[in-house]
């Protein structure tokens, strides 16, 4: 064991050299390399859940959503907002507010459920919509571009 520290001692500029040559290869690596967050792509196919997605995708055209987070906008802007996710590639609908209903009748008519569920003070819930499965690329894609596309007092959480 001596002798190897001693070879290492005396040979440490090869090894700092080896140390940065290797080092590439793994930044490389590391930048090439995507996470996948979507669970279901690990599952067996033969699951219910899998099943429920892969029909999700086939008969109605969606398989993944996410939520938009909209505060201190004006209904008008929020709907302005709406139209521009809309135009997102592989964004197949967005769901809020004036899905329902027009945005001159008040929020209060809303039933008190549906209220619960897309306002919370002076924020209001966008339902996004994607085309395929959560870890397909155009999804991810999707996401990428929609964060782009919000602005300071619009949370993505993704």
């Amino acid at each position: 064991m001596i002798a190897v520290g001693k070879w290492i001692t005396k040979h440490k500029t090869l090894i700092i050299i080896l140390s940065i040559l290797l080092l590439i290869p793994s930044v490389i690596g590391m930048a090439k390399t995507k996470t996948n967050y979507d669970l279901l792509s690990y599952l067996p196919d033969t699951l219910e859940t899998v099943s429920g997605q892969d029909i999700m995708v086939d008969e109605f055209g969606m398989g993944a959503f996410s939520m938009v987070i909209v505060e201190n906008m004006d209904m008008k802007d929020v709907s302005a907002l709406k139209e521009e996710i809309k135009d997102v590639q592989h964004v197949s609908d967005v769901l809020w507010y004036d899905s329902v209903m027009d945005i001159s009748v008040p929020v209060e008519m809303l039933p008190q459920e549906v209220k619960d569920v897309l306002f919370h003070g002076d924020a209001t819930m966008l339902i996004v919509l994607f085309d395929d499965t959560t870890s397909a690329d155009h999804s991810m894609q999707a996401v990428t571009d929609l964060r782009k596309l919000v602005g300071e007092n619009v949370s993505y959480p993704g």
